[in-house]
């Protein structure tokens, strides 16, 4: 760093010869490159000084607590960090090689496209038809009147680990 990107020695020293406030928050803040060379020897060697680095630190964690627990108590997050743009042409470029090189095999499954449809409806039919059969036997009766206490019961358990897995994403996150 050149001297120029120091700090003047009016703003490091006082009168008396001791550092000034300005000083030692920029040595308890780590920023000890803008302060000229004596200033951390003088700390280091003056009792006043280095028990004022040290209230200037204090103080410095003191401050930085408060506002984690002011933004915690208001509910406010970091900002998310900015996100790159999305790279369109990149992507436009990997679809049309994709699509090229599917082509050969769209084209030769073309040919039975007509016959799997049909037995995709006939085995979609036979489905059907099974079920209304075992339905109407009443081989399922006692379970058809617990189906919609069984999926509340899914739906319940699926709500509270989708909860539990956000909970812990905001907890990872310093959310809460």
């Amino acid at each position: 760093m050149q001297d120029d990107d120091k700090l003047s020695p009016d703003l490091v020293w006082q009168p008396d010869g001791h550092l000034t406030d300005i000083a030692l928050t920029a040595l308890g803040d780590g920023e000890e490159a803008i302060l000229p060379a004596g200033a951390a020897a003088h700390v280091a060697r003056c009792l006043t000084c280095s028990s004022a680095l040290g209230r200037t630190a204090l103080l410095s964690l003191r401050a930085g607590e408060m506002l984690r627990a002011r933004a915690a108590s208001s509910g406010a997050s970091e900002p998310a960090a900015p996100r790159a743009p999305l790279p369109v042409p990149a992507i436009a470029f990997a679809l049309a090689l994709s699509a090229l090189g599917a082509a050969p095999s769209l084209v030769a499954g073309a040919g039975g496209l007509r016959e799997r449809l049909a037995a995709l409806w006939h085995a979609c039919a036979v489905v059907v038809r099974t079920g209304c059969a075992v339905a109407g036997s009443g081989a399922l009766s006692g379970w058809l009147t617990a189906l919609p206490w069984l999926s509340a019961a899914l739906l319940v358990v699926v709500g509270v680990g989708v909860a539990w897995t956000r909970g812990k994403q905001l907890t990872l996150n310093g959310g809460m």
